[in-house]
């Protein structure tokens, strides 16, 4: 994933060369352009242009921000948490002696004045939200440069350093999560972790549903965006990406502005689809996912990766990878993850009743739709139909691996095929004990190129294999090369068909090696071919034979 240092590193280039700009230097920066990986240095020059042409300004190099310096009648005490946007700070209200967080955006994104206006559309979303569990904003501005908000602050963890603080190596309880967040009566009432982890994201599911009344999209729900107030309040904050108009937009280093991980299939085709109240939602079950099972649903090892993933892929079970969660937790999640937003909760409040219900161990809307495996695989079939790629992993597994993975379709990052891995397994790669594509590995592998121990492909290679051409123990095939080879071309220590080479063979030239036959006999139970072939040799050599139907 990205470098955060990097982000750090760019700003204090930008700053560095409008210092000399405005000292009346001139030149490329090429010095400063140098100091960056070469996929970041045109986001740079184009930002050095801009200073040239004084169509931008920002803050000087020489006056950092810090603790105790002072900003907008704000005193800057301490740093308390970063992102690709903004850097945020723990600081005092001077004129009403009050404790704030104040958010200050990236000098280097202070250049456009798209990354200022969706800075401040925080501000104005957030001034239409009265929520005890929306975090509040008290005013925002610019003061040398440095564009920034204040806002409430909530004394206490978010939840994904609570998330991380969970024990590992046993099945968690309501006290633990209690302990995490650091409020003890969330354990009171509650008979176990998921009960107690729904009663805590219920309301932020009705924040957000009331954001969603008001035309306002969150479009960045995730873990380190839920704070938890001492007083047991779960508080959704950052609303610097809220939906007004635009894409997601990208960081000065060319990032994504939103977390990857927590992005919706229609946030992660970018320019594909509408983005609406929906992808909330998803994020939302994304959020539920990693605090049920302990992991995110989707990994990689670039942006890029991930975003794939969530384009493409169906993640685990829930209950695959944590066993004493409920089925109605799994179907929230499920419901609340589907790629389809059509397939989703209409509304966050809709999630949010679902939520409560698991909380009080009643039945929840979601298991009662559900539409069951064959819903399930009529969807995908649809998707196949569509021409858009299929991704389909059964819910059941056996040693991490599910039951069946379908794995069909072009894929348009970065040129790649899926791959399907399984106990059965169907894609242009498949991978699995019994294996069906283009490329097949398995115990039972049909395809273009198969490979396993029963093959049957254009190129087959394997213990007994079939095809156009067979390479194995027992080979099979048009041309066929193995210890034991048939076809109409073979090549083996024993070798039976039309042209044949061999230390051992039966061909239609009329030899008939009685070493040969006495092996072929032995292996003519469990093939057809061979036995058609040592039938013609006994019938050339047998004249009561001849003449008999074969």
């Amino acid at each position: 994933m990205q470098d955060s240092s990097l982000d750090d590193r760019m700003d204090r280039l930008v700053a560095e060369y409008s210092d000399r700009v405005a000292a009346g230097g001139s030149g490329t920066g090429d010095d400063l352009l140098a100091q960056v990986p070469v996929e970041q240095r045109e986001a740079l020059a184009r930002c050095f242009r801009m200073i040239r042409a004084g169509l931008a300004q920002v803050p000087s190099a020489t006056r950092p921000l810090g603790p105790g310096m002072s900003l907008g009648g704000f005193e800057i005490l301490e740093e308390i948490g970063r992102g690709g946007m903004a850097v945020v700070y723990r600081a005092r209200q001077v004129e009403l002696d009050r404790l704030v967080a104040l958010k200050v955006l990236r000098p280097g994104l202070a250049l456009e004045g798209r990354h200022v206006d969706r800075f401040r559309r925080e501000a104005l979303a957030i001034a239409r939200l009265q929520h005890p569990h929306i975090v509040q904003v008290f005013a925002v501005g610019e003061d040398e440069g440095y564009h920034w908000l204040a806002m409430e602050l909530v004394d206490g963890v978010h939840l994904g350093r609570a998330l991380e603080s969970l024990p590992d190596g046993r099945e968690w309880s309501a006290r633990d999560l209690a302990e995490a967040v650091g409020v003890p009566r969330l354990a009171e009432g509650a008979s176990s972790y998921e009960e107690a982890f729904a009663a805590l994201m219920a309301p932020v599911a009705r924040a957000i549903g009331v954001a969603h009344e008001l035309g306002i999209v969150h479009r960045d729900v995730k873990p380190s965006n839920i704070l938890i107030h001492r007083d047991g309040r779960a508080m959704i904050a950052d609303f610097g990406l809220a939906k007004g108009a635009g894409d997601p937009g990208l960081s000065l280093t060319g990032q994504p502005l939103g977390t990857p991980f927590y992005m919706s299939p229609e946030q992660a085709a970018v320019t594909e689809h509408r983005v609406d109240e929906r992808t909330d939602v998803y994020s939302l079950g994304v959020t539920l996912y990693e605090g049920l099972t302990g992991q995110r649903p989707f990994g990689g090892e670039s942006v890029y990766q991930v975003l794939d993933a969530i384009r493409h892929q169906e993640p685990a079970p829930v209950r695959s990878l944590a066993r004493s969660r409920s089925r109605d937790a799994q179907s929230v999640v499920e419901r609340a993850m589907a790629r389809d937003p059509d397939q989703r909760y209409p509304t966050a409040l809709e999630l949010a009743g679902d939520l409560a219900a698991l909380a009080e161990r009643r039945p929840t809307l979601a298991r009662a739709t559900r539409a069951g495996w064959f819903g399930r695989l009529r969807r995908g079939l649809r998707r196949l139909a569509s021409g858009r790629p299929l991704d389909y992993r059964s819910r059941r597994t056996l040693w991490g691996l599910p039951l069946m993975h379908v794995c069909l379709g072009p894929r348009r990052t970065l040129g790649r095929r899926g791959v399907a891995r399984g106990w059965i397994a169907v894609g242009d790669v498949a991978l699995g004990g019994v294996a069906f594509g283009g490329v097949s590995v398995g115990v039972f592998s049909f395809g273009g190129l198969a490979a396993g121990l029963l093959v049957l492909g254009g190129l087959a290679l394997g213990l007994a294999p079939t095809g156009g051409m067979a390479v194995g123990g027992l080979a099979q095939g048009g041309f066929a090369v193995g210890h034991t080879a048939v076809g109409g071309g073979a090549v083996g220590i024993y070798a039976y068909g039309g042209g044949v080479t061999g230390r051992y063979a039966v061909d239609g030239q009329g030899r008939r090696d009685p070493e040969a036959m006495e092996w072929g006999e032995k292996l003519e139970p469990f093939s057809p071919l061979l036995g058609a072939v040592l039938d013609a040799a006994r019938r050339r050599s047998d004249p009561r034979l001849e003449g008999e139907d074969p």
